[in-house]
């Protein structure tokens, strides 16, 4: 991957290729925007260019220290993630990484860190960086990926140069992933789901996104019929499936019935094969009441992402969307239950 091969992000690869250029590379990056945006392929691009050794404003690909980190063997090049098994990246990750920082370069002129989700590094993790970003060794460069800067601590964000990448068109992300094998009429309808983002609309395709997918259509319809217990079921099936297909899902559904309430048959609709419900719902509900449904499905994923508990969030959602459902005005000025669910 270099520079030239990301798509959609001219904006932040102008800005790093100028401070390449310049010779003023800060000692922490912080790359932002939602999730599968291509955060991580922008990262692995710059880490490229930072030890590649043919100079410009991008790696050349050819080169001993390029080969290298293609291989995922450059001894200048370290990667932290999370493990699969745990919802946080471990402190001691993060301080086996500041510690092979301080070393000196065994190939390149720099060595380069990257934090793959640094809004997944608990506090302990992220007061263990602070002595690395507030006096970083000598030619050291640490990229952090994030979905959103509040995410983080104030002390770890204002230490870094922040970059923020937008959200991609929907035509791109569907060029995108069909280069992924995906059918171009799959692509499109995947691509209008995906909020801009490539990597949500690839975890779109698999069994158990599609089973979420269906699950959350089959239930928003006649979710104001559903009894308590009934939601609690359709909650856990959820939560311990693809949580994050069905939500995306719902973003959508909601989406539609706000446009369709607002613009009538001139909106656009995300799901047309859903057409029919989205209008009724549309009718039913006043828009005021669309918008508290869409900031309580934002406020579900934003807690979820912090690692809520993931059945009691899904379940409080479904609950305060069956009460908007049932026309209930105390919702619309109530505070938001799902306020610090973990």
């Amino acid at each position: 991957m270099r520079l030239a091969d990301v798509r959609g992000h001219d904006g932040a690869v102008a800005e790093l290729r100028r401070v390449i250029v310049a010779d003023r590379v800060p000692a922490a990056i912080l790359l932002l925007g939602p999730a599968g945006i291509g955060k991580r392929a922008l990262a692995d691009a710059l880490a490229a260019r930072l030890l590649c050794t043919a100079g410009g404003d991008d790696a050349c690909g050819v080169c001993a220290q390029c080969v290298r980190v293609v291989a995922g063997t450059h001894p200048d090049l370290r990667v932290v993630t999370r493990d699969a098994d745990r919802k946080d990246v471990r402190t001691e990750q993060v301080r086996e990484l500041t510690r092979w920082l301080s070393l000196t370069p065994l190939m390149a002129g720099r060595k380069v860190g990257i934090i793959d989700g640094a809004h997944e590094v608990n506090e302990h993790g992220q007061n263990a960086l602070l002595k690395t970003l507030e006096e970083p060794p000598g030619r050291t460069v640490l990229l952090l990926t994030a979905s959103a800067p509040s995410l983080l601590l104030p002390t770890v964000r204002s230490r870094c140069r922040q970059v923020r990448l937008e959200p991609l068109a929907a035509a791109l992300v569907r060029d995108i992933i069909t280069t992924h094998g995906i059918d171009a009429t799959d692509a499109e309808a995947l691509a209008s789901l995906a909020d801009g983002s490539p990597g949500r609309a690839l975890a779109l395709t698999g069994a158990d996104e599609q089973k979420a997918r269906q699950a959350v259509l089959a239930t928003l319809p006649v979710l104001r019929s559903l009894d308590a217990g009934e939601i609690s079921k359709r909650a856990q099936e959820l939560a311990r499936g693809a949580a994050d297909a069905g939500l995306a899902v719902m973003l959508s559904w909601y989406r539609d019935v706000l446009g369709a309430g607002l613009l009538g048959p001139d909106a656009e609709l995300r799901l047309p094969a859903h057409a029919a419900d989205l209008r009724a719902a549309a009718t039913r509900l006043p828009p005021a009441a669309v918008l508290r449904q869409l900031e309580a499905v934002c406020d579900t994923i934003r807690d979820i992402e912090r690692n809520a508990n993931r059945t009691l969030a899904i379940e409080t959602l479904l609950l305060w969307l069956r009460q908007l459902e049932r026309g209930d005005p105390a919702v619309l000025t109530t505070p938001p239950p799902w306020t610090n669910i973990t």
